[in-house]
């Protein structure tokens, strides 16, 4: 992170250039290509601690990592073969998320990921079989659920527009993830 707060600087430059790039036309002036780039820092200095933001990064990172490896271990693990094709449709999902996500996070440095510690993240290798699926896809149905209503609180408290951006791309998302748990928890009845 140490190595991300000295490329803020980059960022910031790289953006202010862009941002002068893109709405030149020839019309403007330097001192309103300076204000957009005063602005840009502004805006990513608001996320602090506390912010909606921060908040939402707090609880999705964590989520998403430790639904991973749940999703890891439907495949590894699970008897059932629809069982293990959702989760790999699931996963890939996530890690497109996850991708995303620390994409965001490498160009707003006054915004950190949290650790995430992973330790005893699957607990239910007690059971096999049937049993064992049945706790998988009720796990992921209380996960999406959970997930889904996170998003749509975060819709409404974050400001940040890249960052709202891929809140309302991933609702429909975990929409359809929740609504292939909810399924799968039915045939597994």
């Amino acid at each position: 992170m140490k190595a991300l707060n000295r490329l803020f600087p980059l960022f910031l430059a790289a953006g202010a250039f862009c941002v002068t790039a893109c709405n030149n036309s020839g019309n403007g002036s330097a001192a309103s290509d300076s204000t957009a780039a005063a602005n840009t820092a502004s805006d990513s200095s608001k996320m602090m601690a506390g912010s909606p933001e921060q908040d939402f990064i707090n609880f999705a990172v964590p989520a998403n990592t430790k639904e991973l490896i749940w999703l890891q271990a439907g495949i590894d693990k699970s008897s059932s073969g629809e069982l293990k094709k959702h989760a790999k449709m699931m996963k890939t999902d996530h890690e497109k998320l996850d991708a995303t996500v620390k994409n965001y996070l490498s160009g707003h440095t006054a915004i950190s990921a949290p650790s995430v510690d992973t330790t005893n993240t699957v607990n239910i290798n007690n059971k096999t079989g049937n049993d064992w699926n049945k706790a998988w896809a009720d796990k992921m149905v209380d996960d999406h659920e959970a997930l889904l209503n996170k998003l749509k609180t975060a819709q409404k408290d974050i400001k940040d527009t890249a960052l709202m951006a891929i809140v309302t791309n991933t609702i429909p998302v975990v929409e359809s993830h929740l609504a292939m748990a909810k399924s799968l928890k039915d045939k597994l009845k």
